[in-house]
C-alpha cells in the first residue's frame, strides 16, 4: 500500500515528506548521496542488472543508441521504495555491461506535469534526441492527458519544451491516456499512446475497455490524431507502454495492458505483457497477426512495461521493468526497489518472438565449467547455469529455495517459489508455468535477488526477484541433467 508519508534520517535530521509531492532539487545531493551509501550496504545488490542507488525504479523510458552511446532512461522516484513523484533517471553505457549514471533527466518542476514524469520513449532527429513522455496532470475532477516533449542536443543537455504538444484526450476516451512510443515511417512520425475507453458514459479514472491511440506529425511538433488502432486481443480495461519495432521484417509490437483475465496458464500477475507479431497495418488502423495465438511476453513473476529499440548495428533490443505493480520486498525498508532486465536481442522464429541477453554481455561470463556432482555450492552470487537434457533443479538451501521443473508429459516447465523463506506476493500465487513442446536448453543467469530464465535460448523466458542468503547453493534434482556454469566477471 502506498505510504502517505515518507521520511530520510541522517546523522544531522529526520526529513519528513509527502512522496506525491517531492521532487528532485539541487539541494538534495547530499540526501540522495546519504540514501545510496545505505542502499550500497544491501546484501541483495546484482552487479549486471541496471538498479536505482536509491529509491524506486520502474518503466524503462528514452531507449535510444545516440552519439556512440547507449542512453537508457526510466521511471524514477530517488526517495523511497515506493512509487512517489515520478523522474526520469539516465543512465549511459558504450558496451551495455558498465553504466555511467547521468545527471536527473526530467523532473516535475512544470506545473503542467505537477504529478510527475511518467513513461515514454526516443527518436534520433537531425542529430538531436527527442524525448516523448506523459504529463502527469491531476484535478479533482480527475486527470487531464498531456504528453510533452524534451530535446536532448549532441552536447547532452537536455530541455523541455514549455508546453505540451498534446493537451486533452479525444471524445468518449479516459484522462488515462499515456506512454507515448514514437516511430518513423514512409517519412511520417507516428506515434502510439495507451489508453482507455468509455463504453458507458464518461466517469472520473479508467473506462471500461483498453485501446491504442494513433497520432501523426510531419515535425514532431505538431500532431492530430488520427484514430484508434484495432487489436485482435482482449486488452482489458486499459492499454499502458506500447513499445513497436520491426524485428526480422515483421512488426512486434509490445503491450502492457491491465485487467485482462488469466487464461490458459497465462497473466497470472498484477499486470499484464503481451506481444503481437505481425503487421501494422497504418492506413487501415489495424494490426494483422501473423499467428493467432496470444502469448505474454514473459512467464515470470516480475516483468513489465518492455521497450524495444535499436542498438549500435541497428539490431533490435529490449528492456523491461524487473517488477509488476506494488508487491512488498524484504528489502523495502533499504530504501532502493526493483530494476530494469538485462538488455535482451530481439529475434524471430518465424512468428514465435525470441528475447536472449545481448552477446556484449554474455561475454562477461567465464567459459561454461562442467558440473559433475548433483550439489554444488558456486562461491558467487552473480553466474549462469546451463543446462540440458532435462531440467529439474532447486536454487538455494534446503529450507530456503526456489525450484524449476519440466514435464514432458504435459510440456509444461513450472517455476516455484514455494520453498522460499522470503514469501513474495502469496496471493498472487507461488508458481508459474510455460509450454514448451521441447526442452532443448536452459539458461538461468542469477544476479544475486534478480533472476532471468531462458528456455531455448529465449523461447520462453521467466524474470523475477528472490531474497535469499545461499544463491549459490545448485541441486540437481534429475541424474540425466548436464549443467554448467561460469561466474560472472565484471
Amino acid at each position: 500500500m502506498q505510504r502517505c508519508k515518507s521520511y530520510i534520517e541522517s546523522e544531522q535530521s529526520l526529513i519528513m515528506f509527502n512522496p506525491k509531492e517531492k521532487y528532485y532539487h539541487a539541494e538534495d545531493q547530499d540526501i540522495l548521496a546519504t540514501l545510496a551509501n545505505q542502499v550500497s550496504k544491501s546484501q541483495y545488490l546484482p552487479k549486471y542488472h541496471i538498479y536505482p542507488k536509491s529509491g524506486l525504479m520502474n518503466d524503462p523510458n528514452g531507449l535510444a543508441y545516440f552519439q556512440g552511446s547507449y542512453h537508457v532512461f526510466f521511471q524514477w522516484y530517488p526517495y523511497d521504495a515506493v512509487h512517489g513523484l515520478k523522474h526520469w533517471g539516465h543512465t549511459t553505457s558504450q558496451d551495455l555491461i558498465h553504466w555511467s549514471d547521468q545527471e536527473m533527466a526530467l523532473i516535475p518542476n512544470q506545473e503542467f506535469e505537477k504529478n510527475g514524469c511518467y513513461s515514454g520513449n526516443a527518436i534520433e532527429h537531425d542529430g538531436q534526441l527527442f524525448l516523448f513522455y506523459t504529463a502527469n496532470y491531476k484535478t479533482p475532477a480527475g486527470k487531464i492527458a498531456k504528453q510533452a516533449m524534451a530535446i536532448m542536443s549532441s552536447d547532452g543537455s537536455i530541455k523541455k519544451l514549455a508546453a505540451p504538444i498534446i493537451d486533452g484526450a479525444p471524445e468518449g476516451l479516459s484522462g488515462e491516456l499515456r506512454d507515448p512510443f514514437v516511430f518513423e515511417r514512409d517519412d511520417q512520425f507516428y506515434m502510439l499512446l495507451g489508453g482507455s475507453k468509455f463504453t458507458g458514459e464518461n466517469r472520473e479514472g479508467f473506462g471500461d475497455e483498453g485501446v491504442l491511440l494513433l497520432y501523426q506529425s510531419d515535425d514532431l511538433y505538431n500532431w492530430h490524431y488520427v484514430a484508434l488502432i484495432d487489436l485482435p486481443i482482449d486488452t482489458g480495461y486499459m492499454l499502458e507502454c506500447p513499445s513497436l519495432i520491426k524485428v526480422d521484417g515483421q512488426d512486434v509490437l509490445m503491450l502492457s495492458p491491465m485487467g485482462i483475465s488469466e487464461s490458459a496458464g497465462q497473466f497470472k500477475n498484477r499486470f499484464a505483457t503481451v506481444q503481437l507479431v505481425g503487421h501494422l497495418d497504418i492506413d487501415n488502423l489495424k494490426f494483422i497477426p501473423s499467428t493467432d495465438d496470444v502469448l505474454e511476453i514473459d512467464s515470470g513473476f516480475d516483468y513489465y512495461a518492455p521497450q524495444a529499440f535499436y542498438g549500435e548495428h541497428q539490431q533490435p533490443i529490449s528492456f523491461a521493468w524487473f517488477g509488476c505493480g506494488e508487491p512488498m520486498y524484504t528489502i523495502d525498508q533499504e530504501k532502493w526497489k526493483h530494476g530494469l532486465t538485462m538488455p535482451q536481442t530481439l529475434t524471430l522464429n518465424d512468428t514465435h518472438l525470441y528475447r536472449f541477453p545481448v552477446p556484449e554481455l554474455l561475454k562477461a561470463f567465464d567459459t561454461l565449467t562442467p558440473i559433475q556432482s548433483l550439489e554444488l555450492q558456486i562461491e558467487s552470487k552473480y553466474y549462469r547455469l546451463h543446462l540440458e537434457g532435462g531440467c529439474h533443479i532447486a536454487i538455494g538451501d534446503e529450507h530456503d529455495s526456489w525450484t524449476l521443473k519440466y514435464d514432458v508429459k504435459t510440456s509444461l516447465v513450472t517455476l516455484s517459489r514455494a520453498g522460499l523463506a522470503n514469501q513474495i506476493d502469496p496471493e498472487y500465487g507461488i508458481e508459474r508455468q510455460a509450454k514448451i513442446e521441447q526442452l532443448n536448453t536452459v539458461d538461468i543467469f542469477v544476479d544475486n535477488s534478480f533472476i532471468e530464465i531462458y528456455l531455448n535460448e529465449g523461447e520462453r523466458t521467466f524474470c523475477f526477484r528472490s531474497f535469499q542468503d545461499n544463491v549459490g547453493k545448485l541441486r540437481l534434482l534429475d541424474h540425466q541433467i548436464k549443467a554448467s556454469y561460469g561466474q560472472y566477471t565484471n
